[in-house]
């Protein structure tokens, strides 16, 4: 065990990980949680956990190296985009500010009032953008595990109430402050009576008439920079200083019924399009005729009935050979370079070994095999995998290779001319 293997068990501990979360890495090797990506990492613990976690087994900025001179170039290419945006950011603000100052402001009112209300409805937008990543993101955590943080404790009970409800209500109530909030900011960036000699008109109707020194700076103050930060750290976004109070407002602003309209709109849409309430899946044969062979070829039963389902058996012989390859086994190797099947793990394995009185579920024992390299059956993978083969086949071919022993020993016995045992 490395030191980065130290620090991460270290890290599980320190910041009250969930016991089942940390059960999940004690499952798999660190080697094997070194080749899972920083998304798959976050969707495990969190956003931000995954995050951190992610850099202590890689080292921090590890996903950003590249061997040979390209590192090298690389770096120079973000340190002169780190420029170039820095750059245009302030020369933004230089021209907000003295746009305001001379009362070229599209909203009536004194360049103090301006001022004031600009850094007020950034402010606000900021929190808006950052909650939304941060309850999304906490969404599925236990907020035991941060009680002591009590803003960010209160503001995720509020959040989670009525059974997750007040996040789509949150989203709904939020969406709306976010759009008149960008109206305003417009009012206040637009600068059709500003002049600038020096600027060829073309090039000021395409950078300032267009209101593009506004779009940077919320861009980066009120949308980039809360939700980055929101990402890797989302506890400690919702321990901000008001964010009970923006979760109030927006859930407050959504019970009112101002957007409830696009429900309706919505609804119009879907029975226009004949859409229907829900996406349902069909195949292409909706009715497909089930027919059965034996397998001495003969027709008993070859019209049996029809059954709404995607499945058409014509002969049992493949039916037992489908039957039978599911006692094969798929390699580790094979399965831990499968983006799919590896996130269909880490998503349900940890969640089927919470309780050690309960029997484990496929994922954990898929997990459990591929974390000590041994090969798995192709009836535990996933549905979606192309090797999978279902359960109840299996046990169709195990059943089959039972009677088939049952009647040999039936067989064996009736000519050897002795007692038949109990259990045939």
């Amino acid at each position: 065990m490395n030191f980065a293997d130290v620090k991460v068990k270290e890290f599980l501990k320190r910041n009250n990980i969930p016991l089942d979360v940390q059960r999940e890495f004690l499952t798999f090797t660190m080697s094997l949680l070194r080749k899972t990506s920083r998304k798959d990492l976050q969707d495990i613990v969190g956003k931000g956990a995954g995050y951190n976690i992610y850099s202590l087994l890689h080292g921090v900025g590890a996903e950003r190296t590249v061997s040979g001179d390209g590192s090298i170039f690389r770096k120079l290419l973000d340190y002169g985009r780190y420029v170039f945006s820095t750059l245009i950011t302030l020369i933004s603000i230089a021209i907000i500010c003295y746009s305001i100052f001379q009362g070229y402001a599209a909203l009536p009112g004194t360049p103090l009032m301006h001022y004031i209300l600009l850094v007020s409805v950034i402010i606000f937008l900021a929190y808006l953008e950052g909650l939304q990543i941060a309850v999304l993101a906490l969404e599925r955590t236990n907020p035991s595990t941060f009680s002591h943080k009590k803003r960010a404790f209160v503001s995720h009970t509020l959040a989670m109430k009525h059974n997750g409800n007040n996040v789509q209500r949150f989203l709904a109530g939020r969406q709306f402050f976010v759009v008149f909030v960008v109206f305003i900011c417009a009012q206040l960036t637009t600068y059709k009576d500003l002049k600038l000699n020096f600027m060829p008109s073309w090039l000021f109707t395409a950078l300032i008439k267009t209101g593009l020194p506004g779009t940077l700076i919320v861009l980066a103050f009120g949308q980039l920079m809360p939700q980055f930060i929101a990402t890797t750290n989302p506890i400690t976004f919702m321990d901000l200083p008001g964010t009970w109070l923006v979760l109030q407002l927006c859930l407050c602003f959504e019970s009112l019924g101002v957007t409830q309209f696009s429900l309706v709109f919505s609804a119009a849409i879907r029975f226009v399009f004949r859409m229907g309430d829900q996406e349902i899946i069909e195949t292409k044969k909706k009715e497909v005729e089930m027919s059965v062979r034996s397998r001495s070829g003969s027709n008993r039963g070859h019209r049996s009935h029809h059954m709404n389902t995607s499945v058409e058996i014509l002969d049992v012989d493949a039916l037992y050979a489908g039957a039978e390859h599911g006692l094969c086994e798929a390699t580790a190797s094979s399965l831990q370079n499968n983006r799919l099947t590896m996130g269909w793990l880490k998503n349900n394995a940890y969640a089927q070994i919470s309780k050690d009185d309960e029997m484990p579920m496929p994922p954990a024992i898929v997990a459990h095999l591929i974390s000590l390299g041994r090969p798995v059956p192709r009836y535990l993978l996933p549905p979606f995998h192309p090797l999978h083969i279902p359960p109840h086949l299996v046990a169709f071919e195990l059943l089959r290779r039972e009677e088939e022993k049952r009647k040999s020993l039936t067989v064996y016995h009736l000519e050897k001319k002795k007692p038949l045992p109990c259990n045939l």
